[in-house]
């Protein structure tokens, strides 16, 4: 960190620190003076960050050793690394997490510097985090939306090519919105004060191109997730002769299958976290409001935990996707018997050890529990038995 000698405790000279003042004919300062304490908080926004790239590049390369050892394991299978849509989903969300948290660790040299400045490397952090949390909420948004259709109404399970428009979709949407945004606007992104964004000055764009979208998607999640949790419990159903009638009914289910079912609460509740401090902060903060300073850094610090979170999410919630299942179970006899081809073997197993299966699984003491009742069973035995569960495999 740079020393701080110069005035009002920061690293700025009279010239800049009166140039860092917002005022009718300067109301995006070109300039930011960091105090002591507010680069202090901007290091461990920068540390978070980094830790959200580490774990996202975990994932990556457990990725590349499962397709590896796929690879070596069943040459000649018929599987796939993106098998299905959520494969390409929440591959898909991990790119724009690598973003979303390169964004926030480039704090790190307002830190060292004491001074945020606008400049190409102002320019390049905005674009970075826009195309990164946008693109994530985004995802997330397509994923709860594809989780809950897929579960309650059985449709578009292969449908990989949904997934990759939507994806493809999502990339070109961004890319015309911030190129032409950053193309077309004078003072786009300006020091807001703390770290580079899209200028208060640009609220319209703010909004369309951000805050809504978080905003949609963290609706939609509690929306979507809740009646989810009800159907893996066993509570909620969808009538087979009309689509748009549900049934509720009672739940007789083990504590091991509750335990399952709530696993998926994490969704909304983990982007509930990271989403409302830092959606309330930034708005707040304006030339004619004051925000401390402490709550901008630990809204921000959780937001750019969210690589952390969802990878931690994943490996709890969806741990059969992108080929995690090892490719030994494959070949045991009684996935080998069922499925004619790999690539259902992998569906297969995910939908008959799932949470909503009726094979016994481990619960949190290592117990062995049967996780699902008869009445459950029959239900799911009219179902595909090429589908996923809704944990494990949607």
């Amino acid at each position: 960190m740079s020393a701080l000698g110069g005035v009002n405790g920061t690293v700025c000279n009279e010239q800049q620190y009166q140039l860092s003042l917002s005022s009718p004919d300067n109301p995006n300062p070109p300039i930011s003076c960091l105090s002591h304490g507010q680069t202090i908080g901007l290091a461990f926004t920068s540390e978070v960050s980094f830790l959200s790239i580490a774990a996202v590049v975990l994932v990556y390369t457990l990725i590349l050793r499962n397709y590896i050892r796929y690879k070596n394991a069943l040459p000649n299978g018929d599987w796939k690394l993106l098998q299905v849509p959520a494969d390409i989903y929440m591959f898909a969300l991990f790119f724009f997490e690598i973003f979303q948290a390169l964004g926030g660790a480039l704090d790190a040299k307002w830190a060292h510097d004491g001074i945020v400045t606008s400049g190409t490397f102002c320019t390049a952090q905005g674009i970075i985090q826009q195309f990164g949390e946008v693109g994530v909420g985004l995802v997330t948004l397509l994923l709860g939306l594809h989780t809950f259709i897929t579960a309650l109404w059985r449709v578009g399970l292969h449908a990989r090519w949904v997934a990759g428009i939507s994806i493809a979709l999502v990339v070109v949407f961004l890319t015309l919105w911030i190129g032409l945004g950053d193309g077309l606007n004078k003072h786009y992104i300006t020091p807001t004060p703390y770290w580079c964004w899209i200028s208060s000055h640009y609220t319209s764009e703010r909004l369309g191109g951000e805050y809504v979208w978080l905003w949609v998607t963290l609706f939609s999640s509690v929306i979507l997730y809740v009646p989810l949790y009800f159907w893996a419990e066993g509570r909620l159903s969808v009538d087979k002769e009309k689509w748009y009638q549900f049934r509720i009914s009672q739940s007789d289910v083990e504590d091991s299958q509750r335990r399952a079912a709530l696993r998926l609460l994490l969704y909304p509740i983990a982007y509930c976290l990271v989403v409302l401090p830092l959606s309330v902060a930034r708005w707040s903060q304006s030339p004619h409001r004051h925000v401390p300073s402490a709550a901008s850094f630990f809204a921000c610090m959780l937001w750019n935990l969210s690589g952390a979170i969802n990878v931690t999410v994943f490996l709890l919630v969806r741990p059969q996707l992108l080929l995690f299942t090892p490719p030994e179970v494959l070949l045991e006899p009684e996935i080998e018997l069922a499925p004619a081809t790999i690539n259902s073997a992998i569906e297969s197993y995910a939908f008959n050890h799932g949470p909503r299966s009726g094979k016994p699984f481990e619960d949190d003491l290592g117990k062995t529990q049967t996780s699902y009742s008869s009445r459950n069973s029959m239900t799911l035995s009219r179902q595909s038995s090429k589908g996923r569960s809704v944990v494990n495999g949607f």
